[in-house]
């Protein structure tokens, strides 16, 4: 894999025990979020030629979803179609909170590039419709301008929390300091980045949802 098919599977809006290791205390609320296992989808994603690690990505749900996600994988072996439910019921989720830790730097247009990806692929399989990935895609650089020359840089962070009151994204710096603070209403922007971490196709997907059945 090269380092743009990696960075393909960065996902949408650009996810720990409680936290990841390393982690910096969550600039987005984490109340209603359920416990336990089946709570928290997660993955370090890395290049596989030469092993080394790209980023590590969280995904935490309400427990409703939670306890749906239990009576679905508990006790069953991981196929095609457990993948399928799984990925329908997250993106169902009452209240979805993502961090993402940046393990490597890359600039700005690869991060939106990768981003547009997931996205296509998300579209392509359904899981966001057509409206959603075209209005996704031509905002991706506006919100992401704030990166410009400085690019995404090792040890940043990009958090989201997501609910009935819409979306809300935090871009933070190794330092803490808050590069990028974007709250989009509605729960159509919840399902989207959920769709493109979970997209068909993705590098993502089958890591993040095998991680239920360890």
């Amino acid at each position: 894999m090269d380092r743009r098919v990696a960075l393909k599977g960065l996902g949408a809006l650009g996810l720990v025990m409680v936290l990841p290791l390393g982690a910096q205390a969550a600039p987005v609320g984490t109340g209603g979020l359920g416990r336990g296992r089946y709570a928290r989808l997660r993955v370090v994603l890395e290049k596989t030629v030469f092993q080394f690690d790209v980023l590590s990505l969280d995904i935490r749900v309400d427990q409703a979803t939670a306890d749906r996600l239990e009576r679905m994988v508990k006790g069953r072996e991981y196929s095609s179609k457990l993948e399928r439910d799984v990925v329908s019921t997250v993106l169902e989720a009452e209240t979805v909170y993502t961090a993402a830790k940046f393990l490597r730097g890359f600039g700005r247009d690869a991060f939106v590039e990768g981003v547009r990806v997931d996205l296509g692929r998300a579209y392509k399989g359904e899981l966001i419709d057509r409206e959603e990935y075209l209005r996704v895609h031509r905002e991706l650089p506006r919100w992401f301008a704030f990166l410009g020359d400085r690019g995404v840089r090792k040890g940043d962070w990009l958090y989201n929390r997501g609910d009935a009151d819409g979306l809300r994204t935090v871009f933070v710096n190794g330092d803490g300091a808050s590069l990028m603070d974007l709250t989009l209403p509605g729960r159509a922007p919840t399902r989207t980045l959920v769709a493109c971490y979970l997209a068909p196709g993705g590098d993502l997907r089958e890591p993040l949802v095998r991680s239920l059945f360890e």
